[in-house]
This record gives C-alpha cells, sequence and structure tokens, in this order.
C-alpha cells in the first residue's frame, strides 16, 4: 500500500499533463526586468524584478543561479523612437539575408532562462514555486543585447567554449545587475559570473529534460 501512495500523485500529473496535452511552447517564463531610470515598474533603480512584481535582487547584488536555457539570435538595431518592428534572424544565413536589403545594422542578442536559488531570507516567497529536491526556486527570462549581452552570453559562451565537456547547468553562477556609465548617462545591465559550487544533482536532472 505505501509503494502505491508514493506512486499516485506522478500517476496523477502524468495523467493531467496528457489530458491538457501540454508542449514546451505552452510554458511560460516570467521576465525578468533591470530596472531603469524610465522604467515603468515601481521598483529601486538597478534592482532585479521578476515578473514585474518581484524584486530578487538589489543593485550590485549577487544571486546564485543557474542557466537553463541560452538562445542566440541577430535583430535589426533598429532606434527606439523610429516604432519600426525589427526583423529578427535565428541563424547566420537568415542574419546575412535580413542584411542584404537592411539599413540597419543587425545586433546580436540573446534569450537566457534562468532559474533562482530562493535565499533563506527573501521577503517574496511567492516568487520561488517550483520545488526541486527540498528546495524552492524561480525561473526567470531575460533579452540581452549590447552590455548586458557581453557580461552575460559572452561569459557562458567562453566558458562552454573552454569547458566542453562540463555542461552550464552542473555549475552554479551568480547573477547581478551592475552599473555603467558613459559620460553624463548611466544605466544597469545584467551579469554573470561562474562560481566553483556544483549544482545540485536533482537540478541538473531538471534542467537536462527542460522544455523536453
Amino acid at each position: 500500500m505505501a509503494a502505491k501512495a508514493t506512486q499516485q500523485p506522478n500517476a496523477i500529473i502524468a495523467a493531467q499533463a496528457a489530458s491538457m496535452m501540454i508542449e514546451s511552447t505552452d510554458i511560460e517564463i516570467p521576465r525578468l526586468n533591470i530596472i531603469q531610470k524610465t522604467s515603468e515598474i515601481d521598483a529601486p533603480f538597478g534592482s532585479v524584478v521578476l515578473d514585474k512584481q518581484h524584486v530578487i535582487a538589489d543593485p550590485e547584488e549577487k544571486i546564485r543561479c543557474i542557466p537553463v536555457s541560452v538562445m542566440k539570435a541577430w535583430r535589426e538595431d533598429i532606434p527606439f523612437d523610429e516604432d519600426v518592428p525589427a526583423r529578427i534572424a535565428y541563424t547566420k544565413e537568415e542574419r546575412d539575408e535580413i542584411g542584404k536589403d537592411s539599413k540597419w545594422n543587425m545586433l546580436e542578442f540573446a534569450d537566457l532562462i534562468l532559474m533562482f536559488f530562493k535565499p533563506d531570507d527573501t521577503d517574496s516567497e511567492d516568487a520561488y514555486p517550483f520545488v526541486v529536491g527540498d528546495k524552492q526556486y524561480a525561473l526567470g527570462k531575460i533579452n540581452v543585447a549590447k552590455d548586458g549581452y557581453r557580461q552575460t552570453f559572452k561569459r557562458l559562451a567562453t566558458f562552454s567554449l573552454l569547458n566542453p565537456d562540463v555542461p552550464l547547468p552542473s555549475r552554479v553562477w551568480t547573477f547581478s545587475s551592475s552599473i555603467i556609465q558613459r559620460g553624463k548617462y548611466s544605466w544597469y545591465a545584467p551579469g554573470l559570473s561562474i562560481t566553483s559550487e556544483e549544482t545540485p544533482e536533482e537540478v541538473q536532472k531538471f534542467t537536462a529534460n527542460f522544455l523536453t
């Protein structure tokens, strides 16, 4: 009887997923925002906000995370005030094809999905709804370009290139927003840094099957 009791929740979950016909495209990951001076989200300048409501890090604060999914692409670097939708390329061939007749440069960017550890002293309990093993986590998606691209995607890419046998999700990283100043202008950009901490085994299994 005890064995049946432990299997029942998994059976219910499998039945629910089958009846709902859930696919990877049905999964919605909350957005991560780095708050700027012109942001409409009510949060401190430079803070990291999840789903437009949870402040999960203060400016310059480093929080532990795991890279779950990384996708590089290109888009036309159209000025904001032009109000023209940018064309996006997901391969080098598409990038070159768009570049043939575009009057704007093609800008590298990346979509990152990150998994954040729930801190012991957090005031945003609801931001970490995903239980893996015996710990709670949050998932967040951020679009990075320019300085943010350099400080996140390029660091991930460098690590992957120099450690081809080490999966990105097997190591814990730190995520933070740091101030950048150029002349009279200043803004915050996201950054990732590698640590020596290994990701918990159950989380590695979760990330290996994520969106598959």
